[in-house]
């Protein structure tokens, strides 16, 4: 990944200088590079994007049931090779408190998770590769409201019960549009679960990378893949966990973002699908998901979508 980063600055360079040239604006050459990737998420992953100032996001994502493994004493095609089941829904609001902070609240199914999250952006990509990529810090907290006996078997008292309900994850996130058609990064990152099984590890670390191939001006090919490092998840899958791989499709529709994806994540939180994927692809475990993101602005004047651009 670093070396694909290394190799196209470059030619990028030379390509974009060549164009500003034939245009006679040398001016444009500094500029930022325009958004890498349409939306904040691209499956699993999070991007560099953010919202504008006084805009707000909603996103809504659906992940059914596997397709290719039994559920319920039920063959896949009973359940309808997943649809019938939903593993998580996720329902969150990003708001964009400046042009390189956003803040976000949601709620999701799995583990019935409150999530509270903070995106910011420090470095943008610019067009004379002075700056050769962009680079954000993104971070979650989550707390699970679900009663659980795992929970509270060895706690004494209320008071050492409650802060086992929180986990926590950050990620670096750095970026690079290659072109028009491509964009790809890399996700350094780490998840603290407050409690965890007698086997597991409280601290994972991990590292995510992701791209978009675009195919036509409003349908891109977009993929990620995790992979955990640890004694407990880099173990040849001793303990029955596997790195989360999506791969789909992102369509723009006047406003709109529309992705159709299929990944072994059963979850969506960054605290829940980076650690806690337990299917495979190699066996059936891959599931279909899909998300809708449509953005408004809070301002006193009307604004088209932030997703228009």
């Amino acid at each position: 990944m670093i070396l694909i980063f290394g190799m196209s600055t470059s030619a990028m360079a030379q390509e974009e200088l060549l164009k500003i040239l034939q245009q006679g604006d040398s001016s444009s050459f500094s500029k930022p590079v325009g958004a890498a990737f349409k939306t904040t998420k691209i499956i699993n992953l999070q991007t560099a994007e953010l919202l504008g100032k006084k805009l707000m996001d909603l996103r809504i994502s659906h992940r059914f049931g596997a397709i290719g493994t039994a559920a319920n004493g039920k063959s896949s095609y009973h359940n309808l090779w997943g649809f019938d089941e939903s593993s998580d829904i996720r329902i969150g609001f990003d708001f964009g408190i400046t042009n390189n902070l956003n803040l976000g609240v949601a709620r999701s199914k799995n583990h019935e998770n409150w999530e509270l999250s903070g995106k910011y952006k420090f470095m943008h990509q610019r067009r004379n590769n002075h700056i050769p990529f962009t680079a954000a810090l993104f971070g979650n907290i989550t707390y699970s409201s679900r009663k659980d006996l795992r929970l509270t078997y060895d706690a004494p008292s209320a008071s050492k019960e409650f802060p086992r309900h929180f986990a926590y994850s950050s990620q670096l996130i750095l970026q690079r549009k290659f072109s028009k058609q491509l964009s790809l990064e890399l996700v350094p990152g780490s998840v603290y679960h407050s409690f965890v099984e007698g086997y597991d590890e409280n601290l994972s670390l991990y590292c995510g990378i992701g791209g978009k191939i675009r195919i036509t001006s409003s349908m891109s090919l977009i993929g990620d893949y995790v992979f955990n490092f640890g004694k407990v998840r880099a173990n040849d899958n001793k303990y029955g966990f596997y790195n989360p791989l999506g791969l789909g499709f992102e369509f723009e529709t006047g406003g709109h973002v529309f992705s159709l994806m299929f990944t072994n994540a059963s979850v969506i939180t960054e605290t829940e699908y980076i650690t806690n994927t337990v299917d495979t692809w190699s066996k059936g475990g891959v599931r279909f998901s899909f998300s809708i993101s449509r953005s408004f602005y809070l301002g006193k004047h009307r604004l088209e979508a932030a997703n228009s651009k």
